[in-house]
């Protein structure tokens, strides 16, 4: 891909790879003898399948007609994914496309139809529950932007994720797991960090909030390589795990499955959400604040 290609999206990068899977089943080891057949050309074809193309739902049935993809669920999945990138590709997001990473464009994008999130967090509280305080004064320490306007424009963005769990189509089920060592790290002055353990208790008032806490030191567990969310997406679910300069997406099922397993053992040791409410009221109280 060079340099003037938009980069595909998880969805789109999803997509291609099961179409590929498909063609390579349905025998057609060339993409000549896969043009023949769909009566499309073998470059459209390449870039349908390295993600570089957002092809209209309509255009899908032939395709799947012509590969032998008989089974309706596999149909109706793929059509649904081709649907949900036509919309992903309109949205809020879209003024902010120059100054956010594409991988960060993508998070936000699989938020905003994902019907589930559960998050686990060693090292800070997450985006979808951080007040702009917080996220300002943990984008500082962090030094991740070259000056005070673009920290603020990535913070305006960030404030707006959180419309995910307040939208009327139906809010965004939350789940997260913190550490505790976070709730014993302040970011910024210790006003601001109560004002923001406050703020986790008020979210969680909700219905579709759930907080729980993994007190330190734990057993260890099969979460203990780092922070990931998983996102239940309405036809395909997501492990996204955040790195320093860049964020990675796994869609592979198997490799899902062992976020998934993690996010298990990681739920058999935190304290359940009662227990977790108390604990970040007595580290409000521990603040004086």
């Amino acid at each position: 891909m060079n340099e003037s290609e938009p980069r595909p999206s998880v969805r789109q990068r999803w997509l291609g790879e099961r179409l590929l899977e498909m063609r390579l089943t349905a025998g057609h080891t060339s993409l000549t003898s896969a043009a023949k057949t769909l009566k499309r050309s073998a470059p459209s074809i390449s870039r349908l399948e390295n993600g570089l193309v957002a092809l209209p739902v309509r255009d899908f049935p032939p395709i799947l007609d012509g590969y032998g993809v008989r089974d309706t669920r596999t149909r109706e999945r793929i059509l649904a994914i081709a649907s949900e990138i036509q919309q992903e590709r309109r949205g809020w997001w879209v003024e902010y496309a120059d100054a956010l990473t594409p991988s960060y464009i993508d998070l936000v994008r699989l938020e905003s139809t994902a019907l589930f999130g559960r998050s686990w967090e060693l090292q800070y509280i997450p985006g979808l529950l951080q007040t702009r305080e917080y996220a300002l004064n943990l984008g500082l320490a962090l030094n991740q932007h070259d000056d005070r306007g673009q920290l603020e424009q990535f913070v305006d963005v960030r404030m707006h994720r959180q419309s995910v769990l307040d939208r009327e189509t139906g809010p965004l089920k939350l789940h997260t797991v913190l550490y505790e060592a976070i709730l014993r790290q302040p970011v910024g002055a210790p006003n601001a960090f109560a004002r923001q353990l406050r703020h986790l208790l008020e979210r969680t008032e909700g219905p579709n909030i759930t907080l729980q806490v993994l007190r330190q030191p734990s057993r260890p567990h099969a979460a203990m390589t780092g922070s990931f969310t998983l996102l239940d997406l309405p036809s395909l679910t997501v492990a996204q795990v955040e790195l320093m300069t860049s964020t990675i997406y796994v869609e592979s099922e198997p490799d899902v499955a062992r976020y998934q397993q993690a996010w298990s053992d990681l739920l058999a040791q935190a304290l359940d959400p009662k227990e977790s409410q108390r604990l970040i009221e007595q580290m409000i109280e521990d603040l004086g604040a």
